[in-house]
C-alpha cells in the first residue's frame, strides 16, 4: 500500500531503516532507495526519480537517519491520506510563512511538533519535542508548511505536483515548497499518532539561507499565509518577527555589512513596511555587529 522513497548516502543507515519499517510498518510496502552516495542528484531530483517508480497509491518521502517507534504507523498513514482533503502528512510544521525569508518554524501562534530528536553536535540529550498549539491537542493540525524530514502523500497528488529540481537543485528549501504547492489545492497535518525518532539536527546553513531566499522570491505573490487567516496587524507582527529573526541568521552565518543592509531594505519595504520597525532592525544590525567586532578583538590574546 505504500511506497517509501529515500535519497541514500549511508548504505549502513538505510539497512537499519529497513529493517525498522519491516518491523513496523504492518502494511504492504515497496523501499525505492535512490543511491546518491557518489552526490548524483539533490534531493528534489532523487524524489522525483523515486516517486516516478511507486507502484503504490500512498508516498512516503523520508530521510534515512530516522525510525519508527509506532507499530502499524503504516495503517495511520493509509488512514489520514483516505480523507480527501488531506494532501500532505508530517511529524513537523509551522502554522504560517512569512514572505520574509525562513524556515517552517516562524510560526504565528505555535508550531506543530511531534518527533523524538537525537542530536549528534551537541551533547544534548535525545528528547521528545512534543509542541502544539490552539485548539486543545488533537491527532492531527493543520499547517502551511512542513519538514522535510518525513512527508507522506497520495500518488494521484504527486502525479500533480511534483519536487522543484529547478529551484531547488540542493537539499534545502524542497519541503517548504512542496507543501506551498499543495496548498493551492489540499490540507496539510502534523500527525500526533506516529512518533518517528531523528538522528541528527538541522543547521542553517548559508547554502539553506540561498534557497530560503528562493522560496520566497518564488512565492512573493502568494505569502505572507497562516491557518488562521489573521488580520493584518497580525501579518504585520508576524512579518517584523520573522525579519528579527532572518536577520539572526545573516549575523550568525557572518555575512558583510553591505550585504545585511541589502537584505533589510529588501525584504522591508513591502505593504507592511513601517518606520519604527525598520529603524530597529537596522539599529539592531548595528549594534550587533559592533558586539561581534568587539569580541573578535582581544588584546590579551595578541599578548600570548
Amino acid at each position: 500500500m505504500i511506497s517509501i522513497v529515500i535519497c541514500s548516502v549511508r548504505p549502513a543507515l538505510l539497512a537499519a531503516l529497513r529493517q525498522n519499517i519491516e518491523d513496523s510498518i504492518g502494511t504492504p510496502y515497496e523501499i525505492i532507495a535512490i543511491d546518491n552516495s557518489d552526490n548524483r542528484y539533490g534531493i528534489c531530483a532523487a524524489y522525483n526519480e523515486g516517486g516516478a517508480k511507486a507502484r503504490y497509491p500512498f508516498i512516503c518521502f523520508m530521510h534515512e537517519d530516522i525510525s519508527f517507534a509506532t507499530p502499524d504507523w503504516g495503517k495511520r498513514v493509509v488512514d489520514h491520506l483516505s480523507e480527501k482533503n488531506t494532501g500532505l502528512l508530517g511529524i513537523a510544521g509551522g502554522d504560517a510563512k512569512s514572505l520574509v525569508p525562513s524556515s517552517w518554524s516562524s510560526c504565528m501562534i505555535s508550531n506543530e511538533i511531534n518527533i523524538f530528536q537525537h542530536y549528534r553536535t551537541n551533547d544534548m540529550a535525545p528528547e521528545h519535542r512534543l509542541v502544539t498549539g490552539p485548539p486543545a491537542p488533537a491527532v492531527k493540525k493543520r499547517v502551511v508548511a512542513l519538514d522535510g524530514v518525513w512527508l507522506c502523500t497520495r500518488k494521484e497528488i504527486f502525479s500533480q505536483y511534483k519536487f522543484d529540481e529547478v529551484n531547488f537543485p540542493g537539499f534545502h528549501g524542497y519541503d517548504i515548497d512542496f507543501s506551498l504547492q499543495l496548498l493551492q489545492q489540499y490540507e496539510l497535518y502534523v500527525i500526533f499518532d506516529i512518533l518517528v525518532h531523528h538522528y541528527s539536527e538541522g543547521k542553517p546553513d548559508r547554502t539553506w539561507m540561498t534557497s530560503a531566499r528562493r522560496v520566497s522570491r518564488k512565492w512573493r505573490h502568494q505569502l505572507p499565509i497562516s491557518i488562521y487567516g489573521s488580520s493584518f496587524a497580525d501579518y504585520r507582527r508576524h512579518h517584523w518577527r520573522s525579519m528579527q529573526i532572518f536577520l539572526e541568521h545573516l549575523l550568525r552565518l557572518r555575512y558583510n555589512y553591505p550585504s545585511l543592509l541589502l537584505s533589510l531594505v529588501t525584504w522591508s519595504f513591502t505593504r507592511f513596511f513601517s518606520f519604527r520597525r525598520f529603524g530597529s532592525m537596522g539599529k539592531y544590525i548595528l549594534t550587533a555587529r559592533s558586539r561581534a567586532a568587539s569580541q573578535l578583538f582581544n588584546p590579551s590574546r595578541e599578548n600570548k
